[in-house]
């Protein structure tokens, strides 16, 4: 029996997580790696030079600015915080230090040393959102919590069928 003023402790699924993602640089590298390939690729076609310096440059161009357009390059909507709620939703805070109410998509993806997370947006901005975290990008403690957090998360949603099905 417990008393009415002792409290109850919370389970740590439902503990509000909080990471700093300021550190991430993988995005930044994949950005340069696209360049680079649209670069490599220009110069790989059968085009005259002035053609392929406008391919490469129209290509380098709509690239950068869809990267920009989603932080991965920097700027204003680069995410510098994330925080998972205790009620399931979503906190994202950007650069600008807008705090931004979203919903994880269900296209996110979760391995063992990364995340693709995707969120949607309520409201301002990108509507969609998308980060891909590595280990070195955020501490090995939070990137492991998340991944659990996640794992977890969605098991609990599958329907009880379809857990003791194995489908």
């Amino acid at each position: 029996m417990s008393l009415p003023d002792s409290a109850t402790p919370t389970p740590a699924i439902h503990q509000p997580l909080t990471i700093d993602v300021r550190g991430r640089r993988t995005e930044r590298w994949l950005g340069a790696l696209a360049v680079l390939a649209l670069a490599i690729a220009a110069r790989l076609l059968d085009l005259s030079p002035l053609a392929a310096a406008v391919l490469f440059f129209s290509a380098c161009s709509l690239v950068v600015a869809g990267l920009w357009r989603q932080g991965w390059l920097g700027g204003a909507h680069r995410l510098t915080g994330v925080r998972w709620l205790s009620d399931g939703s979503w906190m994202l805070t950007d650069a600008g230090l807008v705090n931004l109410p979203a919903a994880l998509s269900p296209q996110s993806r979760v391995g063992s040393r990364w995340l693709w997370l995707r969120w949607h947006i309520e409201a301002g901005g990108p509507r969609r959102r998308s980060m891909l975290l590595l280990q070195g990008d955020v501490e090995d403690g939070d990137l492991r919590r998340l991944g659990v957090r996640l794992r977890l998360e969605s098991v609990c949603r599958q329907p009880l069928r379809a857990r003791v099905l194995g489908a």
